[in-house]
This record gives structure tokens, C-alpha cells and sequence, in this order.
């Protein structure tokens, strides 16, 4: 009996020896390498010589030296960082100092503490070949010039008034990056004038050199202020990307419902396809352009053997490039039918947008309930968009309306149909949404004309009025509820579209504004805002 008892407790002893926990060292660390000393000394007078030595609290690595460091005014060539010992860094260069500067190497991500990877954020050296530091600033944020989000990790650079070609063809005098919210600082500026410019800079030189580069400028010479001046107004700067000077192909693809996707450089007003290698036949091209006129779906009316040709894409600037027609995927075998929201309902009259064009519309197939009624309606297409029709009834729709398309309703170019569809078109009764009316009212004569966008939750444009003369008032009722919000395009060409500024010319982007607070729509509610329009 010992012997048996004694074996159960040496079995419990190993059961719970044997149970495997983490062993847990504290919490987590996030900080990250501290600088213990620096030789010479950071913010050293009369700076000679090519190199400094900093030396950190712990063992740390280089990562992305070319990308994490960045050195205002630049050297060229760049520095090199190198560790010299498991907690020693080395920053040396090659090139000659100018006299009387005040150099800034911040060292950005270029410097991690070795086993977490947490960079020596905020970590700069600077040093002075004269006999004083520069110590003024220029701050400011960068943010989307259409979107108005913050653009982080922008290169903000300054220049002389005088040299009025670095921007795309030198190196700036001064450099900062941007934070997550889109702020930047420059500082240990000297007490002059001078012109700032932001960069999305793609290949890393500092100058504004490729198409695709997102670019924005101050349209005045901005001067330095004391970092203590309360009084000193951050700089704003739009990114934007310059419409390309010459017409494009950006991108093609085929989706897959067979509409071509072309993507072009700057807007258009038309676009043609030709096929190089036969001539005749009835093969032809409908084109259904984005709201900006630099996207486009080209939809062929046939797409039999579409994949052996090759295609001349033009618009009105002449012919652009030769492509090939070829899906990636199997087209889906059913059409798909949805009820457009209000934002695109034409009067009283509800619509109904299929994913293909239509081309044959079967009336006898087409039903519309409301609770156990039958209605009757008639379908009527689009002329202007062949995947869409209106829903047309004697009367007003009632709220329970939901459109009925059974077996074969519809009809596409290729040939697809559809099983039975329901489509609840009913609008919600009035007690169920809400109402807005919007008054832009302006302290400044604005040019062009006024657009004015309501967005819901998610970003989406729900409605749309352009041509807003100020102090007229916008109404938009039935409304669904929930938070909304406001978004004003100053279209100064009044060509019903954003347009992006241009640097040869300094012509700014078109300005956008968003209301500064979240409109609540609430059922029942008739909510009215004056939305008075400020200066810079």
C-alpha cells in the first residue's frame, strides 16, 4: 500500500513538473537606442574634418543607411554609416564642407537597437563649420491636395530664392521628412527667405525628376521664425501628382465581366480602338468614362477571338499605344442586376444598373410587387449608359416596391442572362431618414464654380451638386442615417472636375475643403448648416 501511494504522488509531482509555461521577462521593450556621447561633441563650432563617432546604451545595427539618414544641406557623395563596434556608429563622407553652415544629419531609421529593431527616433547630430549654429524653422503639414489626408515620409525641401532650377535639376539646401500626420520641421535654417517644395521622392536623388512623383510647392518665399515664435503660422503644402504632359496608357486590364480598363495619363474626351489585323466586320467598341475622363471601360460587342488580335488605342491627341485584348478569368456565366443608390436615381423614377451591357430587355419577364400588388412598369434604358434603365411606374413608388425579373428578363451583348432576380427599389418612408440642407456662404469672392459632395461613412459620394453659386442652399432629403460629411472642389476652369497644379506654370491644384465637423443625419430630422468658407 506505501509502495502504490508513493507511486501516485511521484506521478502527481511529474504531471505538474511537466506542465511547459513562458518564461516571462518584463514587459516588452519598445525604446529604442539612447546616445550615451558623441566625438566631436554635437553642436561643435568651426567643424573640420570628415567623420563623427556616436556611441549608444546599448548594441544596436545600421538598417537602410541610404534611406534612413538624411543630411541637410546634402553631401555629395552621400555618407556612409558603418558600426565600428557593437554600441559605436561612424558617419564619415569624402565631399568638402561649405564654409559658415550649419550641417543636420538626422539619422532617422538608419539606426535600430539590435533585438527588437527599435529605432533611435528623433536622434539628430548637427554641427556648424562657422562660428554659430542656425537656429530658425519653417513647420508645416503636408496632406493629399484632393483627399486632404496626411502624407507621411515626403521629402520637404528649401532652396534660394535664386535657384530656381534645383527643385528639378540640383539638390535642395535643407531637407526634413514627414510624420504620420504629414508635419514637418525644418530646422537650424539661416535668416534668409526661401522656397519650399514637398516631394514624393521615388528613386531617392532629391529632385524632382520622373512622371510619377507627387509634388507640391509654397507659392511665396516663406522666412525662417524662432522655434519659440507662437505667432509663426504653419506652412500648408497640396500634394499632387502634374497631369502628364503627353497623352498615355497608364495601365490596362481586362475585367472580368470583358469590359477593357484603360487607364490614361491626363483626361480625354474620346477613345477608339482599331484592329490591326483585319479590316471590316461588325465588331464596334462602347465607351463608359469614370467622373475625371482619365478612366475608361471600352466593352466590345463581341468576344470571339478578341485574345489574337492586336489593337490601336487613340483618343483626339492622336493614336497612344498597341495592346492586346486578354481576360485573365472565365467570365461568370449569370448577369447581375442592382438597384442604384439615389445618388444616380434621375428624378422620381428609381434605376437599375446591370454588370454587362444589355441588349435586349424582354417586358413579359419583368414584374413589380408591392406587398401582394401587382404594378405596372416598364423598363426603359439608358441612353447614355448601356447597363443601365429606368424603372418607370404611374405614380409614386411605394415603399414595399420590389422589382421582379424572372428567367431571361434581360439580355447581354454576349449573349448571358440571368435565374430570378428580386430588387428591392423602395425608397424608405420619410419618418425613417432625414433631411440636409447646405449653405455655402463665403467671406471672399470664389472663382470658377462650386461643387459640392456629400459623403457617407465610408468616404463614398452619395450626392453630388456642382455649379453652387454662395448663399444658395442645397437640399438633399431622404437620406439614410448616420454620419456624413461635406466636401467643397473650388473648380476654378468651372470644367466640372478637380484638376491637379502644374510646376512650370506655379499653378496651384484646385482647391478642396472639407467640413470640419461630422454631420449626423438622423431619422425624422431636418438638419440645416451654414458653412462659411474662410481664408488661408
Amino acid at each position: 500500500m506505501m509502495r502504490a501511494a508513493g507511486a501516485v504522488l511521484f506521478a502527481l509531482f511529474v504531471s505538474g513538473c511537466a506542465q511547459v509555461r513562458e518564461i516571462s521577462g518584463g514587459p516588452k521593450d519598445e525604446a529604442g537606442p539612447s546616445l550615451v556621447s558623441a566625438s566631436p561633441v554635437a553642436g561643435s563650432l568651426r567643424f573640420v574634418g570628415g567623420r563623427f563617432a556616436l556611441r549608444f546604451d546599448e548594441r544596436v545595427q545600421v538598417k537602410r543607411p541610404a534611406g534612413g539618414l538624411l543630411v541637410s544641406p546634402p553631401l555629395d557623395p552621400p555618407p556612409v554609416i558603418k558600426l565600428t563596434g557593437a554600441r559605436e556608429v561612424e558617419v564619415s563622407w569624402s565631399g568638402p564642407l561649405r564654409p559658415g553652415t550649419t550641417y543636420s544629419f538626422a539619422l532617422g531609421e538608419a539606426i535600430q537597437d539590435l533585438t527588437e529593431g527599435n529605432p533611435a527616433a528623433g536622434l539628430t547630430y548637427i554641427f556648424s563649420t562657422g562660428d554659430a549654429l542656425d537656429s530658425l524653422t519653417i513647420a508645416g503639414v503636408v496632406s493629399n491636395a484632393y483627399t486632404l489626408a496626411p502624407q507621411e515620409g515626403v521629402l520637404v525641401s528649401a532652396y534660394a530664392p535664386e535657384d530656381s532650377s534645383a527643385f528639378t535639376q540640383g539638390r535642395p539646401a535643407f531637407a526634413a521628412r514627414t510624420d504620420k500626420e504629414g508635419r514637418f520641421v525644418l530646422r537650424h535654417l539661416p535668416d534668409q527667405v526661401l522656397r519650399i517644395t514637398a516631394l514624393k521622392d521615388l528613386n531617392g536623388n532629391y529632385r524632382y525628376d520622373l512622371p510619377a512623383e507627387e509634388i507640391a510647392f509654397g507659392s511665396e518665399l516663406i522666412p525662417p521664425r524662432a522655434p519659440s515664435d507662437s505667432l509663426a503660422k504653419p506652412l500648408s503644402l497640396r500634394l499632387f501628382q502634374e497631369a502628364s504632359a503627353q497623352q498615355r496608357v497608364i495601365s490596362s486590364s481586362i475585367t472580368d465581366d470583358r469590359a477593357w480598363r484603360i487607364v490614361l495619363a491626363r483626361p480625354a474626351e474620346r477613345i477608339a480602338v482599331r484592329d490591326l489585323a483585319r479590316e471590316g466586320g461588325t465588331l464596334t467598341w462602347a465607351s463608359e468614362w469614370g467622373v475625371m475622363r482619365d478612366t475608361v471601360h471600352i466593352w466590345p460587342s463581341d468576344t470571339t477571338a478578341l485574345g489574337e488580335g492586336r489593337y490601336e488605342l487613340s483618343t483626339e491627341e492622336g493614336a497612344l499605344d498597341t495592346l492586346r485584348y486578354r481576360p485573365m478569368r472565365p467570365m461568370p456565366f449569370a448577369l447581375n442586376v442592382h438597384a442604384v443608390k439615389s445618388m444616380a436615381t434621375k428624378g422620381d423614377s428609381p434605376m437599375i444598373r446591370a454588370s454587362r451591357p444589355i441588349a435586349q430587355i424582354d417586358s413579359r419577364m419583368v414584374r413589380l410587387f408591392a406587398d401582394s400588388s401587382e404594378i405596372t412598369c416598364s423598363l426603359k434604358p439608358d441612353s447614355s449608359d448601356s447597363r443601365s434603365m429606368t424603372v418607370q411606374v404611374d405614380g409614386p413608388l411605394p415603399l414595399s416596391a420590389q422589382l421582379v425579373l424572372l428567367p431571361k428578363a434581360l439580355r447581354d451583348i454576349y449573349g448571358g442572362t440571368h435565374d430570378t432576380l428580386r430588387i428591392v427599389l423602395g425608397a424608405s418612408p420619410a419618418s425613417a431618414t432625414g433631411i440636409l440642407r447646405v449653405t455655402v456662404v463665403s467671406e471672399q469672392e470664389v472663382g470658377g464654380q462650386l461643387s459640392l459632395e456629400l459623403l457617407d461613412a465610408r468616404g463614398i459620394v452619395v450626392h453630388k451638386q456642382v455649379d453652387v453659386s454662395p448663399g444658395e442652399r442645397v437640399s438633399w432629403e431622404r437620406l439614410e442615417p448616420g454620419n456624413h460629411s461635406l466636401r467643397l472642389i473650388e473648380d476654378a476652369n468651372s470644367n466640372g472636375r478637380w484638376d491637379a497644379g502644374h510646376w512650370q506654370e506655379q499653378r496651384q491644384p484646385e482647391r478642396v475643403r472639407l467640413h470640419g465637423e461630422a454631420i449626423q443625419v438622423r431619422a425624422g430630422w431636418d438638419l440645416g448648416i451654414d458653412w462659411r468658407l474662410k481664408g488661408d
